[in-house]
């Protein structure tokens, strides 16, 4: 968030500078003039912080975002998106979006490994290591195919799509992943016991 807050004050300094609006120009200047004015600071400081390597230049192309999940329904579901750049001044796309499934798109359901099991097979690892026998790293989650039934609200989706899908409001999903919930992590419900009465 400081790093966020930092950016936004250059760019504020940069849009003041750029558009030249000193604290007596605004009260004297026309709203219509201002907001030229203004407008014109920000896409200057915009192409500065750009030039600058503060930032990275914002991406045209977006073919995968991120956001939770606000409601589900037969084919489709809604997400919050998450931010697609870290550039203040640049245009998100809609908040709110729209996740078409069809029989070709690919879900995903991701599984945390139990922490004990990661840490066996963690150990199992190092020792093959050191016993010349390296190989790939445990995998902290496991993965299975899964369907639009198993995503819930609040859950966290990754969402893929065959085209450009930076300002899209709906989108045609190719792959879906998700994170979910160990089976073992929920909790049963103990049995009901009912007190047995006694007749004197």
């Amino acid at each position: 968030m400081a790093g966020v807050a930092a950016v936004a004050l250059i760019i504020v300094g940069y849009a003041m500078g750029a558009s030249g609006m000193g604290i007596a120009s605004v009260i004297g200047t026309g709203g219509g003039n201002y907001n030229t004015g203004y407008a014109a600071g920000i896409a200057s400081a915009q192409r500065k912080l750009q030039d600058s390597g503060l930032i990275p230049k914002s991406p045209t192309e977006v073919m995968t975002i991120s956001g939770t999940v606000k409601s589900v329904g037969s084919d489709r579901f809604v997400i919050n998106a998450n931010r697609i750049s870290i550039n203040p001044l640049d245009s998100q796309g809609p908040t709110e979006r729209t996740i078409v499934v069809n029989d070709k798109t690919q879900i995903t359901a991701r599984i945390s490994t139990p922490p004990a099991e990661l840490t066996a097979a963690m150990k199992l690892f190092q020792d093959n290591v050191k016993a010349g026998k390296p190989g790939n790293p445990p995998m902290p989650f496991t993965e299975k195919a899964a369907k639009i039934d198993d995503i819930k609200i609040s859950m966290v989706v990754t969402v893929t799509a065959a085209e450009n899908i930076r300002d899209a409001s709906t989108i045609n999903a190719t792959q879906i992943i998700f994170q979910a919930v160990p089976s073992a992590a929920v909790s049963p419900v103990p049995p009901r016991v009912v007190p047995k009465t006694t007749t004197k």
